[in-house]
């Protein structure tokens, strides 16, 4: 029987993500791919947003990018990584700036740079 091939990242764990594990004191917190909205950058921790709350874990905004599937998740902000899944449509703004609306009505701020990505990615 074939064994199925799992590519691990540089860590040895399976790439891309499946769920990030939270660990907060004697609290363990599993937040699965499919259910995080986006991810901002909180100086040396990224704030986890799924199913309308926020947890804070100990990781820098470029480590967990590397770890998130490309295909899924992109860096729209210096500040913040989007599920694509949950984008709705994108907002311009009176000053040439682009808005990210996702599903629950949240606005995320689309830098000129992440602006072009959403643009090769959506088409």
């Amino acid at each position: 029987m074939p064994v199925a091939a799992v590519e691990l990242s540089a860590a040895g764990r399976p790439w891309p993500l499946e769920r990030l594990v939270v660990r907060d004191g004697g609290k363990v917190t599993l937040i699965a791919m499919s259910k995080l909205d986006y991810v901002q950058a909180q100086d040396d921790y990224v704030e986890l947003h799924s199913e309308g709350r926020g947890i804070l874990k100990q990781q820098t905004l470029a480590s967990l990018e590397a770890q998130l599937d490309p295909a899924r998740f992109i860096r729209i902000h210096r500040s913040f990584i989007l599920n694509l899944d949950r984008l709705v449509r994108l907002e311009q703004q009176p000053s040439e700036s682009w808005l990210a609306v996702l599903q629950n009505g949240k606005k995320l701020p689309v830098s000129k740079t992440g602006y072009q990505r959403l643009k090769e990615i959506l088409g």
